[in-house]
């Protein structure tokens, strides 16, 4: 472990100075890994202990992915060690790590939708009779201990996963791992699509976890989460170690100092400019409604200001971005500078200076095999920008040269497909295509979802420079600590209705709670 003090000292090791010292589960010696010449890990080396959960965080490209597959066996290391409970490797494969006891909760869910959940959490364990059949009754009274005495959750096993919310599938995912670990199990990211509520219910999950001797190795963007369920961290940068210890003696500036190599500053509330609030609004939402979810949601943002739009998961405010732009049909008035918008598509929408940057941008707005260039420009260009039918490649460049400058866009080549970036990186394409256009009214569903801290960091400058511009900006936004620092005002939706506007006066985190869980103060 590499710590700010010293390189030798073995970390945590005055944890416990009265007792026992837990036992070593995993030790990592070295480890350092490439790619076509390019070094991703470089000397790693940490140890997780058993009842305890150790945090890994990092910037998206610090290695964290590399680094949960080679403890996964999904790759080998060049270099360096591996120690599962005293059995020491140079590498591991997935069934030498399976054997070893160490089993992954992945970010993308692996389930079979339409297998139940005891199924689910026995695949490819099941066991059968003489005649090859499956005796599926024979795992559904372990399967069910698991989730009420491990997870906390009251589920039926032979319940399908498809009838389930996507935080009792991500649930059921931890369970999965349960039957199969026995020394590690991994956390990547395991709540980046939950709601609040789901959240927590996780994280008392992940404590439950840790109770019963397991080691835990947890990777996540969220310092709110980390600091809530973890005893150790170890923070990357670069492919390496930059700090390490017991997470009670590393302050929160410390970790996003050590992350992004500097200080990141507070984001402290910026009030809005009275210029602005006398301003007529440029975005004007009248009784918007739909036949699913949407109920005569009202709302107006002004040029230059930032109207946040909190709730919890399912609360209708993607939903309410999508009408707006006319992915989704919905009924009511939209004007934008007065205008009224009356046949709403994207294509109508952004002649109309309206924008959006999707939530779910990998699958919707991203072209994952194409080159950054491509996904920079696409549908930049009119016909002044062609020359016998064909685009100028030559002004492309020159194109997207600026704009990666311009939106901080960290890569090798613009030429390199998009999947190549880091999840921050692929981020700033998407919503640099669209920003770049100068629109009048922006739409940012979730920008910093799943990012690192000094990646958000960055949108968050980016944001305010929007309105210092005199973009009107609706934030779409999960994260509380966001939500507050950059909405000039909030509004908060329950069950597909507006269910109370706040003032920065009125900016509380419970009351804001309240509203989006209950729909009432």
């Amino acid at each position: 472990m590499v710590t700010e003090a010293s390189t030798a000292a073995e970390p945590w090791q005055d944890d416990n100075p009265l007792g026992t010292p837990p036992p070593i589960a995993l030790r990592l010696r070295n480890i350092s890994k490439s790619f076509a010449g390019v070094t991703v890990l470089k000397d790693i080396s940490f140890e997780a202990k058993a009842g305890r959960v150790l945090a890994i965080m990092g910037e998206n490209g610090a290695g964290k992915s590399t680094l949960k597959n080679i403890m996964c066996g999904l790759l080998a290391p060049d270099e360096g060690s591996i120690s599962v409970a005293g059995d020491e490797r140079t590498q591991l494969t997935s069934a030498i790590a399976g054997q070893l006891g160490i089993a992954a909760v992945h970010q993308e869910l692996s389930l079979f939708s339409n297998l139940t959940i005891a199924e689910n959490m026995f695949v490819g364990m099941l066991p059968r009779d003489s005649a090859g059949n499956v005796r599926l009754k024979r795992v559904v009274p372990e399967a069910s201990r698991i989730l009420t005495e491990s997870l906390g959750e009251r589920l039926n096993p032979m319940f399908r996963v498809e009838h389930l919310s996507l935080g009792q599938r991500q649930m059921v995912e931890v369970a999965k791992a349960l039957v199969r670990a026995r020394t590690v199990i991994i956390f990547d990211e395991p709540t980046t699509s939950l709601s609040l509520s789901e959240r927590a219910r996780l994280l008392d999950a992940v404590k439950r976890v840790r109770e019963s001797g397991l080691a835990v190795i947890y990777i996540s963007h969220f310092l709110e989460e980390v600091y809530a369920v973890s005893d150790d961290i170890v923070v990357l940068r670069d492919g390496l170690v930059v700090a390490g210890g017991a997470i009670a003696q590393m302050p929160r500036s410390a970790v996003e100092r050590h992350m992004v190599g500097r200080e990141l500053g507070s984001l402290e509330h910026l009030p809005l400019p009275a210029s602005v609030q006398s301003s007529p609004p440029l975005l004007e939402v009248d009784r918007l409604s739909d036949q699913d979810l949407l109920r005569d949601v009202s709302l107006s943002v002004r040029p230059g200001e930032i109207l946040g739009l909190g709730g919890l998961l399912g609360a209708g405010r993607s939903e309410l971005a999508q009408g707006l732009i006319g992915l989704r049909k919905v009924t009511g008035s939209v004007k934008v500078d007065g205008k009224p918008l009356d046949r709403r598509t994207p294509q109508t929408a952004r002649r109309a200076g309206m924008v959006m940057v999707s939530e779910d941008r990998r699958s919707e707005q991203a072209f994952l095999d194409r080159p950054v260039r491509e996904n920079l420009l696409v549908g930049h260009y009119g016909p002044a920008d062609k020359r016998f039918r064909l685009l100028s490649r030559v002004r492309e460049r020159i194109a997207s040269s600026r704009m990666i400058k311009k939106f901080g866009v960290r890569l090798a080549d613009q030429e390199q497909d998009l999947l190549s970036l880091s999840g921050g990186n692929q981020q700033k394409v998407i919503i640099a295509r669209w920003l770049d256009e100068k629109p009048r009214v922006c739409i940012l569903d979730e920008p910093t979802k799943g990012i690192d801290v000094g990646a958000k960091a960055e949108i968050h400058r980016l944001i305010r420079e929007l309105a210092e511009d005199g973009v009107a900006v609706l934030l779409v936004s999960s994260d509380m600590p966001e939500l507050l620092a950059l909405s000039h005002r909030i509004v908060v939706m329950h069950k597909g209705r507006n269910v109370g506007e706040l003032t920065p006066e009125e900016y509380q985190p419970d009351l804001i709670l309240r509203l989006a869980s209950t729909g009432a103060r």
